[in-house]
């Protein structure tokens, strides 16, 4: 996933595509009123934080080219989805082809886009996109989705991680799914089997899903419901085991050790490698090669997946 470094966002008449009737004009994916302060992006998204510019008359108009979010970090936001609600975060969603002459009221705020491009939807979510209208989106699990996502803006995240956040975020938005049974499906034991031993790919959403054959969203929410984490999530533990064995094993250093396993740099292994694992990296050398003997049990949340996907791969085995 790429960083890229604040660019003007403020569309004017000449770059943002031709005039629409009534005078509107067409921005394209990822282009907002507005000053870019962050900017992150994978291929088909762009999360971006931006800063209002200019006072509430400067917005004109415009019909948006992209399906996105709008998560308001500050200021009083209008928008055309109707009353904002009392109290709370406001997180619009915007179909493809919305338009509107949203904006804050004072002409001061900041707010976070998230953009998903017309051809990422087409390729990655055929036939599944929610028939919904502009609206103020005010379930708790949605609030918690954008800000995950908008937390990209400022950490090392990759992209499958992005993805599947974007994607289950869709997914609140489509009418819910029958009651499930409480079993796993068996194409989830194959989805897990796929993310244990390609851990090291640069699979995406779109590659699990039609792996096991079904649809990314619903990928993304059985997944969600049986292992309480997302693929990626996963996919990045698989990551810290291998690290775990090779700091065990091996007198590797730890820089080589994080370029090794697919991590930015060795802050950022040291970061998630505590956070899973409860110590630090070096510590975790130390105990591993002295006398002290190191829990090989995973640490929590991750027993319960990881031993479905042993059972998966015991089972695959068994079919071979």
């Amino acid at each position: 996933m790429t960083c890229e470094p604040p660019r003007p966002t403020q569309p004017r008449a000449s770059e943002a595509g031709s005039p629409l009737g009534g005078g509107a004009l067409r921005l394209g994916a990822g282009e907002f009123f507005g000053n870019a302060r962050l900017s992150r992006s994978t291929p088909g998204i762009r999360v971006t934080h931006h800063l209002a510019a200019g006072p509430p008359d400067s917005v004109v108009t415009h019909t948006h080219a992209d399906l996105h979010f709008i998560l308001v970090s500050g200021g009083e936001y209008v928008s055309a989805a109707g009353p904002r609600p009392a109290g709370g975060p406001v997180l619009v969603y915007n179909p493809v082809g919305t338009t509107h002459r949203d904006h804050f009221e004072y002409g001061r705020g900041s707010f976070f886009t998230i953009s998903l491009a017309p051809q990422y939807l087409q390729q990655t979510l055929p036939g599944r996109l929610p028939a919904a209208p502009p609206a103020y989106l005010d379930q708790p699990v949605q609030h918690t989705l954008a800000r995950a996502i908008a937390a990209c803006c400022a950490r090392e995240l990759d992209p499958l991680a992005l993805e599947a956040l974007c994607v289950e975020l869709l997914g609140t938005l489509a009418r819910a799914a029958p009651v499930a049974s409480p079993a796993p499906p068996p194409w989830l034991g194959r989805a897990l089997e796929l993310l244990h031993d390609r851990y090291e790919a640069a699979l995406t959403m779109a590659d699990i899903s039609r792996a096991v054959g079904v649809h990314p969203i619903h990928l993304a929410r059985t997944f969600r419901r049986h292992f309480r984490c997302t693929p990626a999530a996963f996919a990045r533990y698989r990551r810290l085991e291998k690290a775990a064995g090779l700091l065990a094993r091996t007198v590797t250093p730890l820089a080589d050790v994080a370029q090794a396993c697919g991590f930015g740099d060795q802050a950022h292994l040291t970061r998630l490698f505590t956070r899973s694992f409860g110590v630090p990296p070096g510590l975790y050398r130390g105990l591993a090669g002295g006398r002290f003997q190191t829990d090989k049990t995973p640490p929590a949340p991750w027993g319960r997946v990881s031993a479905a996907a042993a059972q998966a791969r015991a089972q695959s085995r068994g079919r071979r």
